[in-house]
């Protein structure tokens, strides 16, 4: 799936521009444009430019008012303090619904967003006016809970946003404090009907995706407390490998879709999953990482080899479901359990050194098996990851050098004969195309 589904607004506006240029007709950018799922006429009325800089005014024109009772707090009477913050939260609400039903409806989520900006700052002063000094994390969560709705009546996006920044804020000073955010998923699923019923948004999409993964190991990290503290191990890390695997498997799944919104989102989640397998495989390519995994203490070790089987077939079960090519999903399922199973196997410092030389020898495959599809798929990010990944291999063992130098520089010759062969393949792949 090429990654200009990425830039569709991109597309829209190149289309607008060759029909002004009479380069091609409204017709024929009306169906470019269905092919990525885009809404011509929509896409060229909109102007997104507008809507953040209206976004921003406002978060600032809330930020200047909060600033400014905040300063002469102390001066105000309480009477009139309470009154005013009452006031100034309702009528802000009223005005924004009166915009809401005058059709105005940029102006109105606008007016909204500051609206609830004052509600939130209600709510911290007037706790600080009749002292009240219960669970203060609760402030935060009944400021999400009370934007929460806005945001899925009026489907809005900054709404939503606001929400959901709200709502991390809330579980991780929650989490800080010992306590488990068990109404965190409420704003997950919310967050979850907007991105896949509602809008399209990638960044809301990752957010989802992060947030889904940071309650699911805190969950873990708070059964491995015994259900009164947080206690993050080794697990957590061998738990969030398997989840990105099952990411990866799932984002097959979605580019097989034929809704362009899903292919869209399969094609982001992919792009990150597969960024991070090759980041975790860079910082497993040092001898040290592998001899303290070695010496780890499991908790459970059974649960997590388990735990590591469960992911690993989802990913290659919607990765096979997808109609796609589920082998790199395989691939890197297997070295997880298999890799996960001989570590937990292994009491010896001494096979450090062979787990990071097979783990060095992936690393080259994974960039050459990059490389490869993207010159044969001509999609640059493959073969630009698979260059980085061998740069990256190659930078890594200058600065740990893998053995001595002598094996450093075989290795560096290896990397050279990888690139400059990369290099013909390529030009030859080119004249062939030409060719035919």
């Amino acid at each position: 799936m090429r990654l200009i589904r990425l830039l569709k607004r991109d597309i829209a506006k190149e289309c607008t521009d060759w029909v002004k240029d009479s380069i091609i007709s409204e017709d024929q950018a009306s169906k470019i444009c269905d092919r990525y799922g885009i809404d011509y006429k929509k896409a060229s009325e909109q102007t997104y430019g507008y809507a953040v800089l209206m976004g921003l005014g406002y978060l600032f024109i809330g930020l200047a008012v909060i600033t400014l009772l905040s300063a002469n707090w102390d001066d105000i009477p309480r009477s009139i303090r309470m009154l005013g913050l009452l006031l100034l939260t309702t009528s802000t609400h009223l005005f924004a619904l009166k915009k809401y039903k005058e059709n105005q409806i940029p102006t109105a989520i606008g007016l909204f967003f500051l609206g609830s900006l004052f509600y939130g700052a209600s709510i911290m002063l007037i706790a600080q006016i009749y002292h009240i000094d219960e669970h203060y994390p609760n402030g935060i969560f009944w400021w999400a809970v009370g934007v929460l709705p806005l945001g899925a009546l009026l489907q809005s996006s900054l709404l939503i946003s606001l929400t959901m920044v709200l709502a991390f804020i809330w579980f991780f000073v929650e989490s800080g404090l010992n306590y488990f955010p068990m109404l965190f998923p409420i704003f997950l699923a919310v967050l979850a009907w907007h991105v896949f019923k509602v809008k399209q948004s990638y960044v809301l999409f990752l957010s989802f995706v992060v947030g889904l993964g940071v309650y699911l190991e805190y969950a873990l990290s708070w059964w491995m407390g015994d259900g009164y503290r947080f206690n993050f191990e080794i697990e957590n890390a061998v738990f969030c490998i398997g989840l990105f695997i099952a990411y990866h498997g799932f984002s097959k799944w979605l580019v097989s879709q034929k809704d362009p919104k899903l292919v869209d989102y399969g094609t982001v989640l992919g792009l990150w999953a597969l960024r991070f397998m090759i980041f975790t495989l860079l910082i497993l390519s040092f001898d040290w990482l592998w001899e303290e995994l070695i010496e780890t203490n499991w908790i459970n070790s059974g649960f997590s080899i388990v735990l590591a089987a469960v992911f690993s077939i989802i990913g290659v079960c919607f990765s096979y479901f997808g109609n796609r090519q589920f082998y790199s999903t395989l691939s890197f399922a297997l070295l997880y359990v298999f890799g996960l199973y001989m570590v937990m196997q292994t009491y010896d410092d001494i096979y450090a050194l062979y787990f990071q030389i097979v783990n060095n020898i992936v690393l080259i495959i994974a960039g050459v098996w990059l490389i490869v599809k993207g010159i044969k798929e001509s999609v640059t990010h493959y073969f630009f990851l698979g260059v980085t990944t061998i740069l990256a291999t190659g930078l890594l063992r200058y600065i740990d050098l893998v053995g001595d130098y002598i094996g450093a520089s075989i290795l560096f010759i290896i990397f050279a004969v990888i690139l400059l062969s990369a290099a013909r393949f390529w030009k030859s792949h080119q004249r062939s195309l030409q060719k035919s």
